[in-house]
């Protein structure tokens, strides 16, 4: 009796979404409202950025890198860190999947990592609050159990993997916090 290899490799995951998967939460800051304080304090360098009117989606837009122009002159990335230094005043965001443990044959979780990164003479704000944990705590916010794009589920539960977390990172004169959550894939 001849194997069906169709049938055999149906039942194995083959996890095509990864590639969309930045993209997708991407979208989703882009277009929900509580996560309009992100956009402001990545786009605004000084103390009172907090208080500036919400950004067009056009300006969220031309804050992503395109893969075709001068990284320096943007500030939200697809992909891992800086591939070139810079020393300007300004904030970083980067989403990536970072990656994958195995749970069955036909799922596993994809972790994916979240870093911000902010100069050390922008962090702080005029609210008495610093940029990196203000854009921290809303991505928490935000992201944490929300459906991204029809991927999946994003979340930070230690009950299902104990690789979500939050670490601080950062090389002078720029000051980071990396938050790792996941989602499940098949």
């Amino acid at each position: 009796m001849a194997m069906d290899m169709k049938a055999v490799k149906g039942a194995y995951a083959t996890y095509n979404v990864i590639p969309e998967i930045s993209y997708r939460i991407l979208e989703h800051l882009m277009t929900n409202p509580e996560a309009e304080i992100i956009w402001k304090l990545l786009k605004y360098n000084d103390a009172d950025a907090w208080k500036k009117k919400n950004l067009t989606q056009k300006e969220k837009a031309n804050m992503i890198y395109n893969g075709m122009s001068n990284q320096d002159d943007f500030n939200v990335f697809l992909d891992y860190f800086m591939d070139e230094a810079t020393n300007k005043e300004k904030s970083f965001l980067r989403i990536y999947p970072s990656s994958l443990y195995p749970t069955t044959r036909t799922y596993g979780i994809c972790m994916v990592n979240i870093e911000v990164y902010i100069h050390s003479q922008i962090n702080h704000l005029s609210n008495y609050t610093t940029r990196l944990d203000t854009i921290i705590q809303k991505l928490l916010e935000v992201l944490n159990g929300c459906d991204i794009g029809g991927v999946g589920v994003l979340f930070f539960d230690g009950d299902v993997t104990n690789y979500n977390r939050i670490i601080t990172t950062g090389e002078k004169p720029y000051k980071g916090k990396i938050i790792t959550m996941g989602v499940n894939l098949s």
